[in-house]
């Protein structure tokens, strides 16, 4: 592919990369003109034209159009980068745990996984994927590969919950299964998570962006949901959706 349609494809990635960030659907004109780009791949890379087009509807919250897209993208071809991409659409759209089976599958793919970890390890944490995250860190250990600090938060925010809280492994997942229920629900789409210890009690937030009273009524059915676990306990684990405005990343 030449410099200039690489640069093309580059330019979508990276575009709806900040309208998910910032959590903002796309206007119409932006749309528009990003999806004419994409359409200028076809020629050279049509299952590339497929993987840009769900890019660009899961920042238009369109799923069923995003799914429709990157569908075809895997049936058009077989670059490891496109099951990569369907990942992050679908973690933009607000959908982790398929979001994880695609990036965990991407990673099998990738001839050098380790450019991808950052994704991976974010969206294996939203999605309760505790132990995979741990064995990730073992794996880094033991060749010896230097993790830098920001890939290191993620291994440290997950032993301490784990050793905050040591619950069975699939029991994280299934958390994270209610949380994600619940935020598609409201539509608040996109999430983050960040982590408190507030005397000595340990609080994982979820963080979204909706009012407060929106807010309120999620965490009410999170509670419910949680209270159903049996043989659990979250005395000094506490559970919750958070208000947030995300960062805008569009400047």
């Amino acid at each position: 592919m030449s410099k200039e349609l690489t640069d093309v494809l580059n330019n979508i990635i990276d575009t709806t990369e900040k309208y998910a960030l910032s959590h903002t659907q796309l206007d119409e004109l932006t749309s528009q003109r990003l999806k004419n780009d994409a359409k200028r791949l076809i020629h050279i890379n049509p299952s590339l034209t497929a993987m840009a087009l769900g890019m660009i509807a899961s920042v238009e919250a369109d799923f069923d159009e995003c799914l429709k897209q990157h569908t075809l993208s895997l049936k058009l071809g077989k670059d490891p980068i496109l099951n990569l991409n369907y990942a992050i659409s679908m973690k933009t759209l607000g959908h982790n745990a398929e979001s994880f089976r695609l990036i965990d599958n991407a990673m099998n793919l990738l001839p050098d996984p380790g450019f991808a970890i950052p994704i991976y390890l974010m969206i294996a944490i939203n999605a309760g994927k505790y132990e995979s995250i741990q064995s990730c860190e073992d794996m880094l250990i033991n060749k010896g590969i230097s993790i830098p600090p920001h890939i290191q938060q993620y291994f440290d925010d997950v032993n301490t919950i784990v050793s905050k809280a040591p619950l069975p492994f699939d029991i994280y997942p299934a958390i994270a299964a209610m949380q994600e229920t619940i935020s598609l629900n409201y539509k608040v789409g996109l999430t983050e998570y960040a982590l408190e210890d507030i005397n000595d009690e340990l609080y994982l937030w979820t963080l979204v962006k909706a009012d407060e009273k929106t807010v309120t009524l999620m965490n009410i059915e999170l509670e419910d949901e949680l209270s159903q676990l049996e043989n659990i306990n979250l005395d000094e684990f506490h559970i919750a959706f958070k208000a947030k405005e995300f960062k805008d990343e569009l400047g």
